[in-house]
């Protein structure tokens, strides 16, 4: 994810990411003559490469579009951990490169992309149940959002049981993953009372309606999760412009997009 930390506004974030996304294109297209242009269901680019040529990818785009990383531009990264978790083994089996990680070498293996990508936010970096680990990698990098998604599914409950841990300083909310706003605003009140940043976020299979802009805000959620391209996710973009417009969002200018 392309997290515009320099911008000043909401349009120049729209921009550098913009920037940073075309920029990505060229860079594969370098590096891979057969790259089709196939993109996820999020807008990003989806080309055959492995994680580390993949934030390597990014790295040098943002550096191609003049940005120094981590001080105008930073990467951020949804590392689904759950998804490569096998429980029966106790290993997060990575299969397309034929790597398996016990819990010591997933922790490790986060901490190194943390530091060598200058990372700022790191979402879901162990599997949803182990808020030893995730307490452990919160700890060790305070200057990014070590974020729970699967872990705390935009629950309070699941919030005050990371607490107990001293797992996570980001969260995720998605509204329809409480069942409710009423639920998503108690989640968000329980992040804030415990110093947990709050990350508004779209879900994969999104629509055009673009009420999560007025939800960041009013939740004075640090990130915005929406995605750079496609109808679905420029909605949400459009209406932080027009809110902009308004005056209503001018501490806002963290944005971050698939």
């Amino acid at each position: 994810m392309a997290c515009p930390v320099g911008a000043k506004s909401i349009v120049d974030a729209l921009e550098m990411n913009f920037k940073v996304h075309t920029e990505t294109r060229k860079v594969i297209e370098s590096i891979d003559r057969r790259f089709t242009y196939g993109k996820g269901d999020e807008g990003a680019w989806a080309p055959n490469v492995n994680n580390d040529q993949a934030l390597e990818i990014v790295e040098k785009a943002v550096k191609n579009c003049g940005y120094t990383l981590g001080k105008d531009m930073a990467i951020g990264i949804d590392f689904a951990s759950s998804s490569f978790w096998d429980e029966k083994t106790k290993v997060y089996d990575y299969s397309r490169q034929g790597v398996k990680r016990d819990t010591a070498g997933q922790i490790e293996f986060v901490n190194r992309l943390i530091r060598d990508y200058k990372l700022i936010y790191a979402e879901d970096p162990v599997h949803e149940g182990d808020f030893e680990s995730m307490a452990v990698l919160t700890t060790k990098n305070q200057k990014a959002l070590v974020t729970g998604d699967d872990m705390l599914v935009t629950n309070a409950g699941k919030v005050k049981q990371a607490m107990k841990y001293g797992a996570c300083s980001g969260a995720i909310l998605k509204v329809n993953q409480a069942g409710s706003l009423y639920d998503a605003m108690n989640f968000a009140q329980e992040c804030k009372k415990n110093g947990i940043r709050i990350i508004t976020s779209h879900r994969s299979g999104e629509s055009v309606d673009s009420h999560i802009s007025h939800i960041a805000i009013a939740t004075d959620s640090k990130m915005i999760k929406t995605g750079v391209l496609g109808g679905e996710r420029v909605a949400k973009l459009n209406e932080l412009v027009r809110l902009t417009e308004y005056d209503l969002i001018e501490g806002m200018a963290e944005l971050s997009s698939a």
